[in-house]
């Protein structure tokens, strides 16, 4: 009974970790189709984009300054003035969520 009860903790973990890494797949799909074309894509927008004040995701300044809910409101509800439009209907809650988790790997050191 024990081998058994092991057997389905294990199979439980897997199954997280397979669905924890779909998730980060899929943020990072969602990053390539709906940010990257002005973020660019590791997070770093080009001179060009970055004159006119969009984002780079990789700048520590940046990523302490702003808060997990500011950055879901501004994929949510874009900003007025800006370049940065609604992402409101083009994806869920969770891709959102999912995003916002991706865009804080993006200014993680690299190793």
């Amino acid at each position: 009974m024990n081998s058994r009860r092991a057997a389905l903790a294990l199979f439980a973990a897997a199954s997280l970790l397979a669905a924890a890494t779909a998730r980060a797949e899929s943020a990072a799909q969602v990053f390539a189709r709906s940010c990257s074309p002005c973020h660019g894509k590791d997070g770093h927008p080009s001179p060009v984009f970055e004159q006119q004040g969009v984002k780079n995701f990789t700048d520590p300044a940046w990523q302490k300054g702003i808060s997990d809910a500011q950055i879901e409101k501004t994929i949510h509800e874009g900003k007025k003035g800006t370049m940065m439009a609604s992402f409101d209907k083009q994806l869920s809650p969770q891709e959102i969520k999912a995003l916002v988790a991706y865009l804080r790997k993006l200014g993680s050191p690299k190793k």
